[in-house]
């Protein structure tokens, strides 16, 4: 028998504990697993827990899976919830690496709901969704749900290194979320494990992104020609640069009883002549534009109801890559390797694959598609989606669809950008910025000569007030108060109105030639016994419930969301008063028309039907309902409002990128919120197609403690995504102490935009070096150079040389403006 000594003792004690704190080890023998925790291993609601565990060498060529079952505990299953966010050694497990490897292993991400139809089991803010039951039983043979429900498989063979490694589970619910959902929310975990498989696993590495600010030179051409090697209509085999892609189309009609079934083009054997298909009660037939040298293929599919009863056709264009793989894919200007459908992209209808020397994209071009689509990319077999699943059309009547698909010279997204503006605004127009908001009792209290001086070095000839109307003088005096819909026109807001024409008049005296506008929101009604009053213009929802109405509101109003139109009698209320009292009562120069668009994103109005929106049901493909999608039901009421403004010369000036083709023959020029939590992060390149102007950073306005600085920075990340600059209101006037970028950004008619680089016919805006001008061109005038805190340093005058172009070297983080005389 071996006696151990004191000190020998305290030695095993040392390594045990420091094994222990390592966590149990990870054999490397393919078919290994090591349990991390016992079952019903409860983490409690907003609470997270780090499991650590070691890892040998040499498991390279190996796949690591991270494995469990998970629910919220709740007596009842009332759904799932985004619930749960997965980290190994700090980095967040995603739906994909920055490459577009897919992690979650075991069932594809979407799933078929209710009410929106499909569901994602990964939230694109970094959680995934939880189920709610009461064991892990109940949902096996539910439908939407089965085995799947609970059962989670991820690869996260890159995360894992040598030695230590730690998992941490973060529970994000709420007890907004648990009040709702009538329990805490609390995840418990059955079979929590890792799992060595036969590799490889996901490989990691990347940002996924092109490196874009290098030297800039001016572009013969953005777009790549297209070859078209197989011509069937059944499908069409598209090379471009060597990269080769399949392209079909699907049309659905209603098969068996309880069963869609999907039509294509016949195919045939000869050369292409017309491509039709016939369909129960309607017939399709294609045409195709073939620009190829000009990187396009444009189609426009015109489908007619030949019955006596309404027809839905759920659409499905696909281009499948026939070679390599996407690991990058820009839905309508946002690239996030975990995102694989975008259902509102009306403002930026494109999803867009970069390859190493070229592009391709998916693009839907007319109205009412750019409402319905549905891009979707599938990793697994690399294809790419633009769906329609809420096309109709009613007895002998008639539409066109028009989509298409591009070719792009490099994989830049700036390249789809440009061709698209080439096509949709060949006739772009001169913003008169800068832009900013201003508020009337602040206005009218300001120093005259403040003032004055504030607006002439920050440039601005636009300003608009702030809404709602909120007439703080009520306020102070009791009366709590929200103006939206024909309630501004009344005595409740008479002297508020008075307050925004003397306002008006002396920024007009101060800097004379400024456009002063009054905003309005035609989306919202404020007052009383609404529901009456606008019966025939609140949104609605299936069962005919109104989608938004508030009985009691922090104003002391009921608030509800309506629909305009030409037949309703909210429509022709605001048509006959909003101009009026704007241009003639308050005297000011046009309209800032907030919320300008209206989105779809599968939740139609059931109130408002449009003539082709219609719920079909997706296994029997019968019309469930007819409906509409707002943008295009409202679309004649928002034209006749605008050219209540435009034919009497005033100014309109939108909030929203427009959603529709039309909406680009008037010159409005719109503008795009941005850092907004609850509008989502990343809406700032949706602007690039029309006026690319994005406002003040939210998280940079609602900043207690902001400065120029802060704002100035601002600046600089807008004209990084090539977007021009909208100043926030009056209060942050006295932060700023002088000239800066924004102060030279305007007036401007953009016709190319880039990564750091905005061209307009008066002006360049760069953060990036190279050769600047006007190419072919005889031109003068001057360039502003900026230093890195987006004050100018100094100027001087252009020398263009005989291309027309000026050479341009900034400091680090530098900027400069070329200015035409």
């Amino acid at each position: 028998m071996r006696t151990l000594t004191l000190a020998v003792l305290l030695t095993l004690i040392v390594a045990c504990a420091g094994a222990l704190a390592q966590g149990p080890a990870l054999p490397a023998e393919v078919g290994s697993i090591l349990p991390l925790a016992p079952d019903d291993h409860v983490l409690p609601m907003a609470e997270s827990e780090d499991i650590t565990f070691t890892a040998p060498e040499g498991l390279g060529d190996r796949q690591l899976v991270l494995a469990f079952r998970a629910r919220i505990n709740n007596p009842t299953t009332v759904g799932s919830t985004n619930a749960l966010i997965i980290q190994v050694n700090g980095q967040r497990v995603e739906l994909s690496t920055a490459r577009r490897e897919l992690r979650l292993l075991n069932k594809p991400n979407t799933f078929a709901w209710t009410n929106p139809p499909e569901l994602t089991w990964y939230i694109t803010t970094g959680q995934w969704r939880i189920v709610y039951a009461p064991d892990f039983d109940i949902l096996v043979e539910r439908a939407h749900y089965g085995p799947p429900a609970y059962e989670w498989a991820f690869d996260i063979s890159d995360l894992v290194q040598p030695g230590q490694n730690t998992i941490t589970l973060q529970n994000t619910g709420t007890e907004a979320v648990a009040e709702h959902a009538g329990a805490p929310l609390d995840v418990v975990f059955r079979d929590l494990h890792l799992e060595v498989r036969e590799g490889p696993g996901v490989q990691g590495g990347g940002d996924g992104q092109s490196e874009d600010l290098g030297p800039w030179q001016p572009r013969e051409r953005r777009s790549a020609p297209i070859v078209i090697e197989e011509d069937r209509p059944a499908a069409m085999v598209l090379s471009i640069r060597g990269h080769r892609y399949e392209l079909t189309s699907e049309f659905s009609a209603p098969g068996a009883p309880g069963e869609t079934r999907w039509l294509t083009f016949p195919r045939t054997t000869g050369p292409v002549v017309a491509a039709a298909i016939v369909g129960p009660g309607w017939r399709l037939e294609r045409t195709i534009t073939e620009r190829l040298d000009d990187g396009r293929l444009l189609v426009s599919d015109r489908f007619t109801n030949t019955g006596d009863e309404p027809v839905g056709i759920r659409i499905r264009h696909r281009l499948r890559l026939l070679d390599g793989r996407a690991e990058r894919v820009n839905f309508g200007g946002l690239e996030d390797p975990a995102r694989v459908v975008d259902r509102d992209l009306a403002n930026s209808p494109y999803l867009f694959l970069p390859r190493d020397d070229s592009g391709v994209a998916l693009v839907a071009t007319d109205d009412l598609l750019r409402q319905h689509a549905q891009f979707e990319f599938d990793d697994a077999n690399q294809i790419a989606g633009l769906t329609d699943d809420w096309f109709g059309l009613r007895p002998g009547a008639s539409y066109t669809i028009a989509w298409g698909v591009y070719a792009t010279d490099t994989e830049s997204v700036f390249d789809i950008i440009n061709l698209l503006r080439e096509d949709w605004l060949p006739e772009p127009f001169t913003i008169e910025g800068g832009i900013n908001f201003f508020e009337p009792d602040a206005i009218l209290a300001y120093d005259d000569e403040e003032l004055r001086r504030h607006l002439e070095e920050l440039n601005i000839n636009i300003t608009m007030s702030q809404g709602g109307w909120v007439d703080r003088q009520l306020l102070i005096a009791g009366t709590p108060n929200i103006g939206h819909g024909p309630i501004v026109t009344t005595d409740l807001y008479a002297d508020y109105r008075v307050r925004l024409r003397r306002a008006i008049e002396k920024l007009r005296r101060l800097r004379p030639g400024i456009k002063c506008l009054i905003y309005y929101d035609a989306k919202l009604v404020a007052g009383e016994n609404l529901l009456e009053r606008y019966a025939d213009a609140i949104v609605r929802n299936p069962d005919g419930t109104p989608r938004m109405h508030r009985a009691e509101t922090q104003w002391g109003m009921e608030l509800a969301l309506v629909l305009p139109t030409l037949e309703n009698s909210l429509g022709r209320e605001l048509l006959e008063k909003i101009p009026t009292m704007i241009l003639d009562e308050i005297g000011a120069d046009g309209l800032y028309w907030d919320e300008m668009r209206y989105g779809f994103n599968g939740w139609p109005d059931y109130a408002h039907p449009d003539g082709n929106t219609f719920e079909i049901d997706r296994e029997s493909g019968e019309i469930v309902a007819e409906c509409g999608a707002p943008e295009i039901a409202w679309l004649d009421f928002k034209l006749a409002l605008l050219d209540a403004f435009e034919s009497r010369g005033a100014l309109v000036v939108g909030n929203t990128p427009p959603g529709t083709l039309t909406e680009f023959r008037h010159s409005t020029p719109r503008f795009a919120e941005n850092m907004i939590p609850h509008h989502g992060l990343h809406t700032i390149l949706k602007t690039a197609l029309f006026t690319p102007i994005s406002y003040a950073g939210y998280s940079v306005y609602h900043d207690p403690e902001v400065s120029e600085a802060d704002f100035l920075a601002d600046i600089h990340r807008k004209v990084e995504d090539a977007n021009l600059y909208l100043f926030s209101a009056t209060m942050f006037y006295h932060l700023f102490s002088g000239e800066n970028l924004a102060t030279y950004e305007y007036p401007i008619m953009p016709i190319e935009l880039d990564a750091g680089v905005i061209i307009g016919r008066e002006r360049i805006i760069t953060l990036r070096e190279g050769s600047f001008g006007w190419p072919g061109e005889s031109w003068s005038g001057e360039v502003v150079y900026f230093g890195a805190h987006m004050r100018p340093t100094r100027r001087e005058a252009a020398a263009p040389d005989a291309r027309g172009l000026v050479s341009i070297e900034l400091p680090e983080g530098g900027a400069a403006v070329v200015v035409r005389e």
